[in-house]
This record gives C-alpha cells, structure tokens and sequence, in this order.
C-alpha cells in the first residue's frame, strides 16, 4: 500500500489534491500532513493485530418516544449503512463496501451504530492512536436530524477517547456545512487548518476542527 493510497484512507477515502494550504497565515505543504498522518496512524495500523478491540457495551437511548438500540457496527450491517449513506448523499457513496468493511475490521477503529430495529438510522466512525483520535464519519438519518442523536454519539467518542487518555479529537467538515460546525463548536471544537479541495467530487475544502482533551 502506498503513502498516498493510505492517507485516502485514514481522510475518508478521498482525494487529496497536492497543494500548499495556509495554517496560521504560513504555507504548509499538504504532502507533509498527508506524511504526518501516515507516521501518526500507520505505526499503529501495523501493530493492530496486538491490539484488542475497542469495546463498547450496548445502549438504549430514548428519541421521540423511541426506544433505539445503540451498538458497535458490525459487518453484517454494511448493506444497512450503504442504505443510510445513499439517502444522505443522493445514491452516492463516499464510501464503497470495501471502504466500510476494511474500516468496522480494523482494532484501531469504533464504529457505534443507532439502530431502529434492524435499521441504521446514525453512525460514527473513530479511529483512535496512542495518543489522539479522529472521527471519520458522521451520519444521522435525515428524518431523524436535529434530535440529539448526532451529539450523543460525538459525546460517545469524546468519553471513550478521554478513557484512553487521548491527548485531543480531530475531524473534518465542509467549509459550507454551517450546521455542522456550529454543532462542532458548541462541543468545544474549533477550527485547526483547511483542507482545499478535500472532497474530491465537489472540490469543496474542508475545515479540520480539534477539540482537546486534556489542559496540557
């Protein structure tokens, strides 16, 4: 595998066209952060296999009156989360099966899933290092946005990221995806960088938000 076929991976199996971006009002090449994220994750990709699974004990949250079912993602729930990701991006798929089954298999990797009944209604993607982690994936059923759910599993991430003593919690949003970050910042995320043309069938840049996690 290639550096630049995995830094597609670990950014949400996108495109990262090689351009200079600005952090701070200095240039930064985007090779270096696409290299800082191979180091950053790829070391401990190759020591997955010692690592155990991250685990999470199942929930029920009530929405609405609803009783639904939160849990880790398995990879029998690939063609339910194929379902839920066509409905939010027009019968698109920012992530194929593969993508979706290379990720829920990985040690490194959460993948919580809200379930009414046998239906994928939310789901967020982690993935976690010794010292940071980062959300690769965030989707909540349109008829069921603007309900909580969306921050419940963020919440989720950010305690089980604080358990591992992880140093900070990273994530990429649409530069136009207003909703979003104001989300994003009522959580206590704020803007690290931009990423230009991070999505590569917009051509749409990104922001990269962090929150920390700890005082230092």
């Amino acid at each position: 595998m290639t550096l630049i076929n995995y830094c597609r991976i670990i950014c949400g199996a996108r495109k990262l066209k090689l351009t200079g971006i600005k952090r701070q009002g200095k240039p930064i090449n985007q090779i270096a952060i696409m290299w800082k994220k191979f180091k950053h994750f790829g070391s401990f990709w190759l020591l997955a296999k010692e690592k155990k699974f991250i685990k999470f004990a199942p929930e029920k949250i009530t929405v609405n009156q609803s009783i639904l079912s939160v849990r880790q993602a398995q990879v029998k729930d690939i063609s339910a989360i194929l379902l839920l990701e066509q409905s939010l991006y027009q019968g698109k798929q920012p992530w194929n099966s593969m993508a979706f089954h290379t990720e829920i298999s990985r040690n490194d990797s959460l993948y919580l899933a809200v379930l009414q009944t046998q239906c994928v209604i939310g789901l967020i993607c982690a993935r976690f290092d010794s010292s940071n982690a980062h959300i690769t994936n965030l989707m909540v059923d349109s008829a069921w946005q603007k309900k909580g759910i969306g921050t419940y599993l963020i919440k989720k991430v950010i305690e089980i990221a604080k358990n591992k003593n992880c140093k900070e919690l990273s994530l990429e949003v649409r530069v136009d995806n207003l909703t979003a970050q104001n989300l994003y910042c009522k959580l206590g995320f704020t803007v690290s960088f931009v990423w230009p043309n991070y999505y590569q069938s917009s051509h749409q840049d990104a922001f990269n938000m962090v929150l920390k996690l700890t005082s230092d």
